[in-house]
């Protein structure tokens, strides 16, 4: 039987206009199936790490989680896998990484002068010293902007990104080397003789080798893999655990300053950031606003588990390198997934992008004539006042003979 969540019941309202919105555009072929390919790696990678964690008799995976994506127009089905909120799998770790660099880009086009730097914490380290070289450098990034040189110069610390570096096998053990990339902000232009004197007070500050590496463009540059998933291939169930150990209760990315009011303001005012053009923009997120928990994961006996579509996810070329609406459906279990697409809310759903589709067009034809229309008049006035108008010459006077 079909059941539909409260929170899918607040999407229905706004979710069919921003999905007409965004369906239907075309991505390159070669780069789909390019990116499609680095996916499914990632997915192999992922699956393989999982495993060995289970093997030594650690949970990696959440077997309470039964959700599959739906394509809406493709009739596309996917089953997702059920990763525990691990941070270095790879699948879970890109999950997360995709919220930080948008944040990150939208503050970039407001702030165009931001730099990166990177931080490392001394020579590389055993996994047993790891966690307080962490620790250490990461209190150090709480307390850097409230010291007097920073507040002096203008100078703020906005994001940071703990990575380890590469893993390698020692004599000793695992051997890593933590260090962090940054973005510093600056409210104002500052002299040479102000900008040397930064450079050796930060320096100073965090001990060890710091660089500024100049103005950034690209939030990717700054959000990585806090560890690379080929390191973490040659790594044995055992040594997996440790390494999630020594994760959890870590923050290894955190947003700072401006960046930090910046994500709280989006995520109050429920605002949701999206590509136009190119250029990122806010849209009012059509998830709708409620902290409480879905009433579908209270749902501890199987007995009583039915299909229930939880969410309407934006337009994606998860099958197809052509956009289109996707949702998921909790508890599927081994029911046949192309009834899904018969479930009333479902066709309801499709119908209603549809009519936002043709609205949409409707629209854009009329503005494309109007500017038709406009320019037609233009080219009209461009000519002489006359033209276009028939003048009336007066006849001559007859001559009498």
């Amino acid at each position: 039987m079909q059941n539909t969540s409260d929170t899918v019941k607040k999407q229905v309202g706004s979710y069919p206009r921003f999905a007409a919105e965004f369906s239907g555009k075309v991505q390159d072929i070669d780069n789909w199936e390019k990116g499609r390919g680095s996916y499914e790696n990632l997915r192999r990678q992922s699956i393989d790490i999982a495993d060995k964690m289970e093997s030594v008799g650690f949970k990696a995976y959440d077997n309470t989680q039964d959700l599959t994506l739906f394509g809406l127009n493709s009739l596309g089905v996917k089953k997702l896998d059920a990763f525990r909120n691990i941070s270095f799998i790879p699948i879970v770790a890109r999950r997360k990484r995709r919220k930080a660099q948008l944040e990150l880009e939208y503050y970039l086009q407001n702030n165009t002068k931001c730099r990166m730097w990177t931080m490392t914490t001394g020579r590389r380290c055993n996994i047993e010293e790891l966690p307080q070289r962490i620790d250490s450098i990461h209190s150090k990034f709480g307390r850097v902007n409230s010291t007097r040189f920073m507040k002096k110069l203008g100078a703020k610390f906005v994001f940071r990104a703990t990575e380890f570096g590469e893993i390698a096998r020692t004599d000793e053990g695992l051997s890593f080397h933590p260090h962090v990339h940054a973005l510093l902000y600056l409210d104002k232009k500052l002299s040479r003789k102000e900008w040397n004197i930064l450079l050796l007070k930060i320096k100073d500050y965090f001990v060890y080798y710091s660089k500024d590496c100049g103005v950034i463009r690209d939030a990717n540059e700054l959000v990585k893999y806090c560890v690379k998933p080929c390191d973490l291939e040659h790594l044995t169930g055992k040594e997996l655990v440790s390494l999630h150990q020594v994760c959890t209760k870590k923050r290894l990315v955190e947003f700072l300053g401006g960046l930090r009011i910046q994500k709280k303001i989006h995520k109050q005012e429920n605002y949701r950031l999206v590509r136009r053009n190119g250029r990122l923009g806010k849209i009012r997120n059509w998830v709708g606003g409620s902290n409480k928990i879905p009433r579908w994961l209270h749902n501890n006996d199987d007995s009583v588990v039915r299909p229930t579509v939880v969410a309407w996810c934006a337009p994606s070329t998860a099958f197809t390198h052509i956009t289109e609406p996707c949702f998921i459906v909790h508890g599927l279990g081994k029911a046949d997934p192309s009834q899904v697409f018969n479930w009333f809310d479902v066709k309801q759903m499709r119908r209603s992008i549809i009519v936002h589709t043709k609205t949409l067009t409707h629209n854009t034809e009329k503005r494309e004539n109007e500017k038709i229309n406009e320019s037609k008049q233009k080219i009209f006035e461009k000519g002489s006042r006359y033209k276009g108008i028939p003048r009336v010459r007066p006849k001559p006077d007859k001559v009498l003979s």
